[in-house]
């Protein structure tokens, strides 16, 4: 019996590994489809390099029209290989200049007429004509003549987009395997099932890919489509492999009970449509991944909620493409109003998947917000793709520099994963009751309050970290990050390999420690300035003493560095009192000079933020038992003795805690406070970390330190995060108290 019973304990363990594997490399393998630097189905150098598996598979346009492009460049190299071919034999040197000056004249006509007919039919008093009828490109005809003239070379492509097919067809049935494989009983074992057959799909569409390079590189034909060996198979393969495997020993180790029931739940397609909400609002606030900037015209530092909700911005450089008449203006109202769309559609499923978390009845008002805002999302991304191809087929092109909207699929398959999702919810979750009202839970509530806060921090504290990546780059302010400008650890070797930025980062860093350690050693004030403002009997002076204290906290530094100059500058209140008493003979500006500017930045400091600091020990002071204070006095204790006793030991831990965040921030010392008061005396020992990297960004005319501030900026980051730790362990070790 213990035998049995340790074995079913055993087979139940690898069960759940089993399971939670299987899921993980799902999840890995579905991630795969978006990354388009293990692309497999780019097997020709010509091939845009940002092309992803699921762009390659539903996007046949991208994925081919660079090399039907190089079609047309030889087409009209042909054309420009012999200019005189309208010679005929007999003709004289004079013919030809005479012909080839007739033929300039005749260019030069042309393009005037052009420039005339385009003053004439634009108007210049902010009028706009109507312009041009567009007609959209036909690409199916163009590939067609391209399919006639290069047979081989279209049917590797052909077969390379298939097999793209294939492979996302067989990553979305293991999908549905993944969901299946959440059920009970059989359900879960059919799952197992059909991820396995999903794996070996995979399998199959890989070595697609590898055939279509084979079809393609042995095809011989006038034009250079530079084939290149797939990259990624081997992810893919090694990924389906282990898929494989862990979903055959998940099949086996499940028990399959007859009495039980064989169904799916409501909840894996709850959490899903959660988190793509929650990806998808994410999205609205990253410029990288804005479908909506269909030109290079439009700012790329314009995300999709900005072109969806403010025109002007959204347009904003294309004034004079507007103007020209080169494109309708209704074709950015388009684009715009999609974006809209799409943004409301994303708010609505945010909506909706708040509201999925209550009872029955609101469930299925969050269902129909879910339904209706995936709806709509997907109709916005077919606006904007809309909108680009009246971009594409305009007859000023060449002016409009259109930018190919490839996140269209990614946003268009994540808004179906949602609509998915939720129609299976909605069918799964039970009816509510006639009288039902809608509810939620009260943590739940506290949780949906204080998560608009969680997204203003992850977006004004997390997003930011994505800056690092210029760490990494040889970046040029206004220009495109691309891999061609990757350098590695370049900017991480620089301090150590340039002796002038080795001691510059020495000395800041110095001068860092140094400022910072003043602010550690007197953190005490503030609580014993708490201490006497308790002790202050007199409720209005108290108010009086502590509103005067804590008001240079909102006054900003450039208005403090005004009053130090009032007062200690060469015109100043004390240069004229000592003037007029006759101790000086000429005024001094006493805010010049390095002696002793570390502790009078410490006294600056410390002015500023002593009354806002103390008002967390003015909180913790109004929290202690007042019974202990009656019992002192019961007991003989004088005031000093009550402070000593009951006071300072109660607000120690209140201490140790800011102490520790004190310690963390021993990095950043703020910069603003050092900015204002540097000048050409004091340039070298004020120079703290946080100005350094605000002078390398932007003081200097380099633009190469962009990257190196960077970096700077990332050490201290990991290194106040690893004094956070330190210095909480070390509290918890000692006095057995920490902050986590």
């Amino acid at each position: 019996m213990k035998e049995s019973k340790q074995n079913e304990s055993v087979l139940t363990k690898v069960s759940v590994v089993s399971d939670i594997v299987t899921k993980v490399f799902i999840l890995l393998l579905f991630c795969l489809l978006f990354i388009s630097r293990i692309n497999p189905a780019r097997i020709s150098d010509k091939m845009d390099k940002s092309l992803s598996m699921l762009q390659s598979a539903f996007y046949f346009k991208s994925l081919t029209s660079n090399i039907v492009g190089i079609q047309e460049e030889s087409s009209d190299s042909d054309e420009l290989e012999n200019p005189f071919a309208f010679m005929e034999e007999g003709d004289s040197y004079d013919d030809m200049y005479a012909s080839v000056a007739a033929m300039f004249d005749e260019n030069t006509a042309d393009s005037a007429d052009d420039e005339e007919s385009l003053d004439e039919d634009t108007s210049f008093d902010g009028e706009q004509v109507k312009a041009e009828k567009i007609v959209i490109e036909d690409y199916k005809a163009k590939w067609s003549e391209f399919r006639d003239n290069h047979t081989e070379i279209a049917k590797s492509l052909e077969f390379d987009n298939k097999a793209s097919l294939l492979t996302v067809i067989a990553v979305l049935i293991c999908i549905v395997g993944f969901y299946l494989s959440c059920g009970k009983n059989k359900v879960k074992k059919i799952g197992y099932i059909t991820i396995a057959c999903s794996c070996v799909l995979v399998c199959l569409s890989m070595i697609n890919f590898n055939s279509a390079f084979i079809s393609l590189n042995a095809a011989y034909d006038l034009i250079d489509v530079s084939p290149i060996s797939p990259k990624g198979i081997g992810v893919y393969l090694a990924i389906s492999m282990f898929l494989f495997v862990f979903a055959v020993i998940s099949f086996f180790t499940t028990k399959y009970d007859k009495e039980e029931k064989s169904e799916i739940t409501a909840t894996p397609f709850q959490v899903t449509y959660r988190i793509l909400a929650l990806l998808l609002f994410i999205t609205l606030f990253l410029p990288g991944l804005n479908p909506a900037r269909i030109s290079e015209k439009v700012s790329r530092n314009v995300s999709l909620l900005t072109s969806g909700f403010f025109y002007n911005v959204y347009t904003e450089n294309m004034g004079r493409i507007l103007l020209r008449g080169w494109i309708p203006s209704s074709v950015m109202k388009l684009a715009f109003f999609a974006s809209m769309l799409s943004c409301l559609g994303i708010i609505a499923c945010g909506v909706g998947s708040c509201m999925s978390v209550g009872n029955n009845k609101l469930k299925r008002y969050g269902h129909f917000c879910l339904m209706g805002g995936s709806v709509g999302l997907i109709l916005g991304m077919f606006g904007i793709l809309r909108a680009y191809n009246y971009v594409i087929s305009s007859p000023n092109v060449d002016k409009l520099f259109p930018v190919e909207p490839s996140q269209i699929p990614i946003f268009v398959v994540l808004g179906l994963f949602i609509l998915v999702c939720s129609v299976i919810s909605f069918v799964r979750t039970p009816a509510p009751k006639k009288d039902e009202k809608c509810y939620i839970e009260a943590p739940i509530q506290l949780f949906l309050m204080l998560l608009p806060f969680i997204i203003l921090v992850f977006i004004f504290s997390y997003l930011p970290l994505w800056g690092w990546r210029y760490a990494f780059f040889d970046y040029v302010p206004g220009d495109i990050l691309s891999m061609d400008k990757w350098v590695g650890l370049k900017w991480f070797k620089a301090p150590f390999e340039n002796e002038a930025t080795r001691n510059d980062i020495i000395r800041v860093i110095r001068n860092t420690l140094v400022m910072s350690g003043l602010g550690i050693l007197g953190s005490w004030l503030p609580m014993f300035f708490a201490i006497f403002l308790a002790e202050i009997k007199n409720l209005k002076l108290r108010k009086a003493i502590q509103t005067l204290t804590t008001i240079p906290n909102f006054i900003s530094w450039v208005l403090v560095y005004a009053i130090a100059f009032c007062i200690f500058g060469t015109q100043g209140f004390i240069s004229s009192l000592m003037v007029n008493s006759g101790i000086w003979e000429s005024g001094k500006n006493m805010l010049m000079g390095d002696s002793f500017i570390w502790v009078k930045m410490w006294l600056w400091g410390t002015w500023k933020g002593l009354g806002w600091s103390a008002i967390m020990y003015i909180a913790a002071i109004s929290g202690i038992d007042q019974q202990l204070y009656e019992a002192a006095t019961v007991d003989g204790a004088g005031r000093m003795q009550k402070i000593a006793h009951i006071t300072l030991p109660e607000l120690f831990p209140t201490y140790i805690v800011l102490l520790i965040l004190s310690v963390s921030n021993l990095l950043s010392n703020g910069m603003e406070q050092y900015l204002v008061f540097k000048n050409s005396t004091n340039v070298k020992p004020i120079q703290v970390l946080d100005l350094y990297v605000y002078q390398l960004s932007f003081d200097q005319t380099s633009s190469s330190n962009i990257p190196f501030s960077t970096v700077v900026s990332m050490a201290k980051s990991l290194i106040s995060v690893l004094l956070l730790f330190m210095t909480n362990k070390i509290s918890k070790w000692i006095r057995g108290t920490s902050i986590f």
